[in-house]
Parts: C-alpha cells; structure tokens; sequence
C-alpha cells in the first residue's frame, strides 16, 4: 500500500502539468537582460545590453528592451526631425500580454505592442527557455509565421 501510494506521487510530480506549473511559478517575477546571443551570418555576442525588463505574473507577461548595444541618443528639444525619431524609437521594443508553457516552450500572446502586427488575432511568438537558480534563458523559436531565422537567445537574471 505504501509503495502503490509513493508510487502514484510519483507519478503526480512527474505529470506534465505539475511540472508545468512548477515552471510558472519558477518564472514568475522580474528578469533583467544581462546577456544577447545572436547566431547565424552575422551571429555575436552582446555582454552588456541595453537595458531590458521582462515580468512575468499569474499568466500575463510584458517585456521592454533596449535592441542593441549601444544607448540611444536623446532627443533634442522641441522639434526632432524623422530620423532623429526613427534612431530613438526603433531600438526600443515592447509588448505585454499572456503566456502559456508546456515542458520548456513558452508561447507569449500579445494584447498590446509597439508593433500593431504583434498584437493582431492570432498572433503569437514562441520560445525555448530554461532556469538555473537566478539565471533564465530565453531563445526564440519563431511566431505564427514560420520558425526564427538565426534565433537569439537572450540571459536574465532575476531582478532583486
């Protein structure tokens, strides 16, 4: 009897839906970007970001980022001209929505984005991911129109 019941928590914990939700719960909280690893022709490594932010809380995540390695410029005042525009606003990324995990795919639903086509019906971006300790790893696999063409792979580290 007792072996039948240690057995069947086994069995439990090894579920896919317990470990599931033991990986959301891993997730949840604040992650600071501290590392870009970009593969492919041109594939590099950025060591020191631009700042980026990703939260993830009860189902719903929302993420901004600095894209590069170098800081923006600031804007002058009063009128800024097109491109002066475009250098400050293209580098900046960010969306918020909900998220779903199964085993270490996370599959991220916009609701709202800088970029309109990020959050249109049916839209999604799905990922690879693993957690060690405070350090999470995030590579993307590809959204509702194809797998990623030289997938980065981007390293948090929780935010305290």
């Amino acid at each position: 009897m007792r072996s039948a019941a240690l057995a069947v928590g086994i069995a439990f914990l090894l579920s896919p839906s317990a470990l599931e939700a033991q990986t959301e719960q891993d997730l949840e909280g604040a992650w600071r970007v501290t590392e870009v690893v970009t593969s492919g022709p041109d594939a590099r490594t950025i060591t020191t970001p631009q700042p980026g932010l990703l939260l993830f809380a009860g189902g719903y995540y929302s993420y901004t980022l600095i894209n590069g390695d170098e800081p923006r410029p600031g804007l002058p005042p009063g009128f800024a001209s097109a491109e002066q525009l475009l250098m400050v606003w293209n580098p900046f990324s960010a969306n918020a929505g909900t998220f779903e995990i199964s085993g270490d795919t996370m599959r991220r639903r916009p609701i709202v984005a800088k970029d309109p086509n990020a959050m249109a019906p049916g839209a999604y971006n799905e990922y690879t991911f693993r957690i060690s300790a405070d350090t999470l790893w995030i590579t993307t696999v590809g959204t509702e129109a194809g797998p990623a063409r030289n997938p980065p792979t981007v390293k948090y580290v929780r935010a305290r």
